[in-house]
């Protein structure tokens, strides 16, 4: 089952949006070209250049959406999520649908007056065969120019002391601590292991949880792995090489290991910080 609330890369930029929307944009009108589905067979003035037409119905959608997307991201502390994916994808494609519609129904036909089953039948005769094709490209692209930012705590934040308190699946399950006293949480099956600095030294609690639960509850802390949460104040540094890379932190012996999306945030966290990164 996909994790809903799994971090993921996030096209941030409107320079990659642009090219996204270009080059989904340009593999329709190609399709329609090359395959000649439905009646696009049929002769008819200007018939290529109608076609390419299609390109902007899928580029204004995406570009129109995306201050929407933009502000969504910034108000999540830059983070993108599964379910922010979903919720994009879904009301975005229904725009494009209805713009292709629009355009297929006045330009390409040269009709004037059309009825909902009109809207209904090209649906369910053009959006249907294309949704399947467009959309495996479209998120693949969204991923290739997309990026996982580790935000950078603010300094006026630093030193102020914050409580909080994180639950497992049972009520029952609870561990109250400064905020900043988060070390890491390491996720093992249906549990997750947190590991905290407490007055006799380093404790650790295991709670009946997932890791996407524990980032709700700690939205300072950053996912470096797929199993591991980690409180980048505790960073000490970064080593290995392109196949395997780990950190390794100030308080404890432990070596976590680094995912290749993960690293690549970290690498831009660091050098846009006080903090150096290690090799």
């Amino acid at each position: 089952m996909i994790a809903l609330n799994k971090t993921i890369a996030y096209t941030k930029s409107w320079k990659h949006t642009f090219w996204i929307g270009l080059i989904l944009g340009i593999s329709l009108p190609l399709l329609l070209i090359s395959l000649e589905p439905f009646d696009t067979s049929n002769s008819f003035s200007f018939k290529y250049l109608r076609l390419t037409g299609y390109a902007f119905c899928i580029m204004l959608p995406v570009l129109l959406v995306h201050p929407i997307e933009n502000y969504i991201y910034k108000r999540q502390l830059n983070r993108w999520f599964v379910i922010n994916e979903f919720l994009y994808i879904l009301p975005t494609l229904f725009i494009i649908l209805a713009f292709t519609f629009l355009y297929h129904f006045f330009v390409v036909s040269g009709l004037t007056v059309f009825r909902f089953e009109s809207i209904w039948g090209f649906m369910w005769t053009f959006g249907l065969p294309f949704t399947p094709i467009l959309i495996p490209l479209w998120l693949y692209l969204r991923s290739k120019y997309g990026n996982i930012e580790v935000p950078i705590k603010g300094e006026e934040h630093i030193h102020e002391p914050h409580q909080v308190t994180i639950t497992g699946e049972s009520k029952s399950e609870t561990l109250t601590i400064a905020e900043e006293d988060f070390i890491y949480a390491q996720a093992q099956q249906n549990y997750v292991e947190v590991y905290y600095k407490a007055k006799d030294g380093i404790e650790q609690k295991m709670l009946r949880s997932t890791l996407s639960n524990m980032m709700k509850q700690l939205p300072n802390a950053w996912q470096v792995h797929r199993s591991y949460l980690v409180n980048l104040v505790y960073l000490k540094a970064v080593e290995g090489n392109a196949r395997k890379r780990f950190m390794t932190i100030t308080v404890m012996d432990d070596i976590l290991p680094i995912s290749q999306k993960y690293y690549e945030a970290l690498t831009k966290r660091l050098a846009n910080s006080s903090q150096k990164l290690q090799k």
